[in-house]
């Protein structure tokens, strides 16, 4: 089937190949459904897996948000029970990208090559571990801001 008319129409979801539910402590009743083999309209040898996760109140019917729609493309899919664990860390590591940006100034650095961006990038892991593995022997000092008059 393809996902242009899969996401945006009930009728042609169809019954997932599995579904999960569990309580979760933050996000209280959680369903995590499954679809598999689906794919894009233009890329119909290339299958892929959509996830649809909901939070449902406690008689089990869907919240005010709206449900939240995840594609897996690639190697072997984790089991279910496993892909909202996964999906909450990635709020960990958007938060990590945008330390790296903003005060590492990762993209900041106009390199010339490929090869030069690679190592750059390399460095921000390294750079980022370093700080943390050095939190306990520093002191926060920042700079004062100037005053604008």
């Amino acid at each position: 089937m393809a996902i242009n008319s899969f996401l945006f129409e009930p009728t042609t979801w169809g019954e997932p190949a599995s579904v999960f539910e569990v309580d979760d402590p933050k996000l209280k009743r959680v369903r995590v459904s499954l679809w598999k083999k689906l794919h894009f309209r233009k890329a119909a040898t290339r299958s892929m897996s959509m996830i649809r996760v909901e939070r449902l109140d406690a008689q089990g019917n869907e919240r005010v948000s709206k449900p939240l729609w995840l594609a897996w493309v690639g190697e072997e899919m984790p089991p279910i029970e496993e892909v909202l664990q996964l999906y909450l860390r990635r709020f960990t590591i958007d938060h990590w990208y945008r330390f790296l940006k903003q005060c590492l100034h990762w993209t900041v650095p106009k390199l010339s090559t490929p090869k030069q961006c690679e190592r750059w990038s390399d460095l921000m892991p390294l750079m980022t571990w370093e700080l943390w593995l050095a939190r306990d022997i520093v002191t926060d000092n920042p700079i004062p801001r100037a005053e604008v008059f």
